[in-house]
């Protein structure tokens, strides 16, 4: 006699055959995909005769299939959300391929949902319609950077507070968690699809939390290089220095830097930390 499987078993392969990417339906009857990872291999087949009965007109994997179809939609939905521009530039079909490209190249494996479009850039740049189409690719890139900054909360304007006898050229600097700086080829800000494709602007730009707002900021080329430069261990001197070699004065520096700590984008390493 068979012997029923442990719970854990049970667990395991229902959480194979609802976020199969074939289907509970055919990722049941042994159909396979190459190169997929190893959490798509089936655990464990005999647990399916224990998983549910059949009823009259509805086998077990298709019950199963009503909760692996929601699965996925809510994986759809959530990406949808995080990049509308994007879905909206695609089109519904379009957008749903690219969904369904990106879970089989990175399946969700966090218990958030925040982190299924955590690399739809990485999906969408090997993809043909960003190839295609590679301002997407840009559009991508500020869509999560806007959810990115929006989860991290707001940031904190301020200075940075010199303590007794402290060398200022020796405070070390880190970009703070709620900004996010992007290079870009084309000028994806306030395109829209419509008006066709975007003009080509090879630049950096800022996108950071403001309050109950995000803000999007561009920056111009020896400013944009410097602030990238903000690094762990990095002092405000190196900066300095850095920005003296890209021809800033004295003035467009302090200028800069006032900007940057006003609006919380370069914040103090803290204590004992190299960043």
């Amino acid at each position: 006699m068979q012997s029923s499987p442990s719970l854990a078993e049970l667990q395991r392969w229902m959480r194979w055959a609802l976020t199969h990417p074939l289907g509970v339906h055919r990722a049941a009857a042994g159909e396979h995909l190459r190169a997929l990872p190893a959490r798509f291999v089936e655990p464990d087949a005999r647990a399916l005769s224990f998983v549910a009965g059949d009823v009259p007109g509805r086998d077990a994997p298709e019950r199963l299939s009503v909760y692996g179809t929601g699965y996925f939609a809510r994986l759809h939905e959530t990406l949808r959300l995080e990049y509308p521009r994007l879905a909206g530039a695609l089109g519904e079909d379009e957008f749903r391929l690219l969904a369904a490209a990106h879970l089989l190249r990175a399946p969700s494996r966090s218990p958030s949902l925040a982190d299924v479009g955590e690399d739809l850039v990485g999906t969408l740049r090997l993809h043909p319609v960003g190839r295609d189409s590679p301002w997407l690719v840009d559009l991508a890139g500020l869509e999560r950077a806007l959810a990115e900054v929006w989860l991290s909360g707001p940031s904190v304007p301020g200075g940075w507070a010199l303590e007794k006898d402290e060398d200022p050229g020796s405070i070390r600097l880190a970009l703070s968690a709620e900004v996010r700086l992007l290079s870009v080829s084309w000028d994806v800000v306030d395109w829209h699809p419509e008006q066709g494709p975007p003009p080509r602007r090879p630049s950096r730009f800022a996108v950071w939390r403001a309050g109950a707002n995000t803000g999007v900021e561009w920056i111009e080329e020896a400013p944009g290089a410097v602030l990238a430069s903000v690094g762990p261990g990095v002092t405000l001197a190196e900066l300095c220095d850095r920005a003296g070699a890209l021809g800033m004065s004295p003035e467009q520096v302090g200028t800069a830097f006032g900007h940057w700590a006003e609006r919380g984008w370069v914040v103090r390493g803290r204590a004992g930390h190299p960043s």
